[in-house]
């Protein structure tokens, strides 16, 4: 049976790219990629942390991917991108909300990365 995950991306151009090039990587992987946050078993926040109101916007949509758990099919959020990056810890510290927060090189062999760190203890 193949995990459903939806990838949701704040800010720039860039941003887009990523996930594209993300969402490429986790359907060669044999993940089913959904657009909508409620129907996937992962919601993958694509952060920027670029200006003020984009930063909130990225902790609004985690919070929100969040509010998800526990009551429909998602079960893990993962922060990647460049405010997860760039404020790995102290995020992980504020936000206990996000499942996870790679901090491998973006979007190198970030796939893997945070399926190996985070998914694979977890049961879909």
């Amino acid at each position: 049976m193949s995990r459903t995950v939806a990838i949701v991306t704040m800010g720039c151009a860039r941003n887009e790219v990523d996930s594209e090039e993300l969402a490429g990587r986790l359907a060669a992987d044999g993940w089913t990629l959904v657009e909508d946050v409620e129907a996937a078993e992962v919601a993958v926040v694509n952060t920027c942390g670029f200006i003020e109101s984009a930063k909130k916007d990225s902790i609004d949509a985690l919070l929100e991917a969040n509010s998800l758990k526990g009551h429909g099919k998602t079960k893990a959020v993962v922060a990647v991108g460049c405010m997860a990056e760039r404020y790995g810890q102290e995020l992980a510290k504020a936000l206990p909300e996000a499942d996870g927060m790679p901090l491998a090189a973006w979007p190198s062999g970030m796939a893997r990365s945070w399926q190996r760190r985070y998914l694979k203890p977890m049961e879909f």
